[in-house]
Order: structure tokens, then C-alpha cells, then sequence
């Protein structure tokens, strides 16, 4: 079908439906991830140069100690580095935070005018969204796989308890209350957003999982969905926008999730 006869079959022209396209500010995002990257790198080099003078010049330590405190001391440094993109990245989000404070609620997706209270507010839920992806796939992959929750804490305003596991799944950026000793097992997804529609509203709001939950495989949290402590989510369950589980029952599956009957044998 051609774009102008979509364009009569929806009831709009196809310049108007040219102008409902969403436009993300590409050059901004692409500075928010440089100077990101940079400055807790160029922080890491600064330490590393003062390492060096301190070991050749100041102290003139020998070469064969130096080389066998090298690779440890350049461990500790990436370590440092992302606790510093962490810091920095979240010194960075509370600035935006001052102009459009993060709001619970079912707002209108205004695309067009981010001047407007509505637009402001979706400019920076983007920008925050941008931000923490960074920190969040580089400690993901790193031997500090713990710093996940701190990215969460400190960039996201979320609530993490001790002892949350993460494995290989979606994470909720932001609006999370996780309680203690909840493990979320691999390509589960958690999303404290909603696109109602693609031009329509949008929905964020907190997802609260008690402590001792556990999200199996394939399962997805939508927003304001509330677990109880105890609640077990079987494979392939969705957890809705505002689900409830019923209170006295701990074991869920299906679409939306529903109460099941487990036998426990001897």
C-alpha cells in the first residue's frame, strides 16, 4: 500500500502523519554518552599517571615490582572507574531531577513541545532512560556484577534491598521498590513504564516486589504491579500494569498471572 493511501486510510494526510514521527535529539544523547565515557576515564588516567611518577621518579621502585603490582593496581583502577561513572552519571541525573522532578502518574506523550509541562517532563524521563543504560551494561559485564543495584540506586532512584539478585534480564530503570533476597532470573523483564499508545499516553509507576520473590524466566512486571513476600512467578507470567496477587496465595502463572495449586509430596 502506498504512503498516501495509508495516510487517507487512517484518516490523516501523509504530512501529517510525517509529523506524528517521533524525533529523538540524537546529537544529545550522543554527548550524554561521550562525556560519560570521558571524564571518569580521564579521572582514571590522571590516577594511573600519578601512579607511575610515584613508582619511576619519587620512590624509583624496581621495574620487576612494578610489573607484578601493574595488572592489580590496573584492576582496582576499573573498579574505580565505574564508581566514579556511577557517581558522576548520577551527579549528572540530579541536576535534571531539580528541572522535572521524576512524577508517578499516567501523563500525555507531547513529542512536539517540550516546553510545555508534559514535554518537559517526557524530555527528561528520556534523558534519564539514556543515561543509566551505559553504567548499567558495563557493570553488568564486569567482575563487579553487584554494582547493578548501586547504578539502580544512585542513578535511578530506585529502592534495592540486600540481597538482590540480578541475572541476565531487563531491569526497571526506574520507580522500583525490590525488597531483600529477591532473585529475578534470566530475560525476565521488569518496566515501570507504559506506552498506553503510540501518540497517547504514558504510564510510570512504581513496581513493588516483596522480599523473597522470585521472577522466573519469560516473566514481565508491568507498572504499580505489587508482589507480596513469599510470591513465586512461574516461567511466562505477566504481571500487568496495576496487577494484585490475592492475598494467602504465593505461587502464579499464565497471562495475567493467577493463583495455582501446588502439591507438596512427602
Amino acid at each position: 500500500m502506498k504512503k498516501s493511501e495509508e495516510g487517507k486510510l487512517n484518516g490523516s494526510s501523509p504530512k501529517e502523519v510525517e509529523d506524528k514521527t517521533v524525533k529523538l535529539p540524537a546529537f544529545d544523547f550522543f554527548k550524554i554518552n561521550f562525556i560519560s565515557f570521558l571524564v571518569p576515564l580521564y579521572i582514571c588516567l590522571g590516577l594511573f599517571l600519578v601512579f607511575e611518577y610515584c613508582f619511576i621518579n619519587l620512590f624509583s621502585i624496581d621495574p620487576l615490582i612494578h610489573f607484578l603490582i601493574l595488572p592489580s593496581f590496573l584492576f582496582l583502577l576499573y573498579y574505580s572507574y565505574l564508581i566514579i561513572l556511577i557517581e558522576f552519571t548520577a551527579l549528572w541525573t540530579r541536576s535534571w531531577n531539580k528541572k522535572s522532578p521524576p512524577q508517578q502518574g499516567v501523563f500525555a506523550r507531547v513529542l512536539d513541545d517540550i516546553n510545555s509541562p508534559e514535554g518537559k517532563l517526557i524530555k527528561y524521563y528520556h534523558k534519564r532512560g539514556f543515561i543509566i543504560k551505559y553504567p548499567m551494561w558495563l557493570t553488568s559485564k564486569s567482575p563487579f556484577p553487584w554494582l547493578i543495584n548501586r547504578t539502580l540506586r544512585r542513578i535511578g532512584h530506585n529502592k534495592i534491598g540486600q540481597n538482590v539478585i540480578y541475572y541476565d534480564s531487563y531491569v526497571g530503570l526506574e520507580f522500583t521498590d525490590i525488597g531483600d533476597n529477591v532473585f529475578i532470573y534470566p530475560s525476565s523483564g521488569l518496566s515501570s513504564h507504559a506506552v498506553n499508545t503510540i501518540f497517547g499516553k504514558i504510564t510510570m509507576m512504581e513496581i513493588k516486589l516483596g522480599r523473597n520473590t522470585t521472577i522466573y524466566p519469560g516473566d514481565i512486571v508491568g507498572p504499580n504491579a505489587i508482589t507480596e513476600d513469599n510470591n513465586i512467578i512461574y516461567p511466562n507470567t505477566v504481571l500487568h500494569k496495576n496487577w494484585r496477587g490475592k492475598s494467602g496465595n504465593y505461587y502464579y502463572q499464565g497471562s495475567p498471572g493467577r493463583p495455582i495449586d501446588i502439591q507438596h509430596k512427602d
